[in-house]
């Protein structure tokens, strides 16, 4: 016999509250046990809370934090080609020795 599937939903506060007392009991289980919830999810929003901290949900980054990420991939990429450009020709250079002896 099957049993029967229900969707519940858990407020935001509701989480946060089961997240602390699997923080303070050090049970996912014990706590899972008590209010029917399913371990996995448990673990799963004791990740994130830990992840994201208090909301348990991704922060949004500011723009002034995703440009410097931006600037810096931009530099990196940037010594990286560099890089691949200075192999290119250093190969060229050593293939057209190789072909002219």
């Amino acid at each position: 016999m099957e049993k029967e599937r229900f969707i519940r939903k858990f407020t935001e506060d509701q989480r946060v509250d089961y997240v602390n007392q699997v923080l303070e009991s050090g049970s996912n289980i014990l706590i899972a046990k008590k209010y029917d919830i399913n371990p996995v999810l448990l673990s799963r929003w004791v990740s994130n809370y830990r992840r994201y901290g208090q909301t348990l949900e991704p922060k949004n980054p500011s723009e002034s934090e995703i440009v410097p990420n931006y600037k810096k991939e931009y530099k990196k990429s940037l010594e990286i080609i560099k890089e691949q450009e200075l192999k290119i020709a250093i190969l060229e250079d050593l293939l057209k020795k190789k072909t002219q002896r």
